[in-house]
C-alpha cells in the first residue's frame, strides 16, 4: 500500500513538473526597443510579456498579436484610446491624418496606431495570455492621395532615420508627425512612423474623433461642388456609390 502511494505521488509530481515545463515553454518574452524576431512563432499560442515605455498623451503603438478593450484598460488604464488611421486628405497643401477611436474593437495586430495615455511617464508591462501570434514584415497603411504616397507603418526591429515622420515625446498632447533627424535614435519596435513618397517637405495634422470625420476639401473635388460626384475616404473618385462609405460633396454617405 505504501508502495502504491509513494508511486501515485511520484507520477503526480512528475505530472506538476510536466505542467510547469509546459506553462514555461509558451511563455514569449518580446522586446520594444530592438525587436524580436517572431517569424518563427507564427500562428502559434503564447502567454506574451512585454515592457513598454509611455508617456503621457500621444504615443504609437504596433505590436504583434491583439488585444481586447479590457485588456487594454488593463495596460494603460480605462480613460487610454486607441485610433486608427481611418484616411488621410489634403488641403492647401498639408496632408491630415484622419483617426478614430476604436478601442471598442480591441486592438488588431500589426496594425499601427495612436495611444492616448493619461498616466505618468513611465515602463508598463503588456502581459496576454494565450494571444496568437502573427507575423508581418511590413505592417503598415497606405494611402494615396495628389500624387503622393503616405504609408503609416510599425517598426518590428530598432530602426534608423531615414526619411520618417514620428512623434517627438515634445509633441505627444498634439500628436504632431516631425520628420526624425538622423542625430535621433531612430524608431525603437512597436512605434510606428510616417514615410511620404512623390512629395516634397510635406506637412502632417493629426484629427482625432469628430474632426476626423470633417471630410473637407477631397483631392480632385472643387469645394462646394454639386455634381455629385463620389469619392472613398483616400479621395479617389469612384463610379458610382460603393459599398461601405463614399464622400459626396464633403458629406460621408454610408452604403450597406
Amino acid at each position: 500500500m505504501k508502495k502504491i502511494t509513494r508511486n501515485l505521488l511520484v507520477a503526480a509530481g512528475c505530472m506538476m513538473l510536466s505542467l510547469s515545463a509546459m506553462a514555461q515553454s509558451k511563455a514569449l518574452y518580446l522586446s520594444s526597443v530592438s525587436g524580436t524576431k517572431v517569424a518563427q512563432y507564427d500562428g502559434q499560442t503564447r502567454n506574451i510579456t512585454m515592457y513598454r515605455n509611455v508617456y503621457t498623451g500621444w504615443n504609437t503603438l504596433c505590436v504583434p498579436f491583439d488585444m481586447t478593450a479590457d485588456e487594454l484598460n488593463a495596460t494603460f488604464g480605462p480613460s487610454c484610446r486607441l485610433e486608427k488611421l481611418q484616411s488621410v486628405t489634403l488641403e492647401s497643401g498639408t496632408f491630415y491624418l484622419n483617426f478614430t477611436d476604436v478601442k471598442a474593437e480591441g486592438l488588431k495586430a500589426n496594425t499601427p496606431y495612436l495611444l492616448y495615455y493619461t498616466g505618468e511617464n513611465k515602463s508598463l508591462k503588456l502581459a496576454v495570455d494565450e494571444a496568437v501570434v502573427h507575423y508581418d514584415a511590413d505592417p503598415c497603411q497606405v494611402f494615396s492621395i495628389g500624387g503622393a504616397s503616405i504609408k503609416f507603418a510599425g517598426a518590428n526591429t530598432h530602426l534608423e532615420a531615414d526619411g520618417q515622420f514620428g512623434i517627438y515625446v515634445r509633441d505627444n498632447a498634439e500628436a504632431n508627425f516631425a520628420e526624425v533627424s538622423s542625430e535621433t535614435t531612430g524608431f525603437y519596435a512597436t512605434r510606428c512612423y510616417i514615410t511620404a513618397t512623390g512629395v516634397s517637405n510635406p506637412k502632417f495634422v493629426s484629427r482625432h474623433g469628430d474632426d476626423a470625420t470633417a471630410i473637407r476639401n477631397i483631392a480632385g473635388a472643387t469645394a462646394g461642388t454639386t455634381d455629385g460626384a463620389v469619392y472613398d475616404l483616400n479621395g479617389v473618385r469612384q463610379n458610382g456609390m460603393q459599398q461601405g462609405v463614399n464622400v459626396v460633396e464633403g458629406k460621408k454617405v454610408y452604403v450597406k
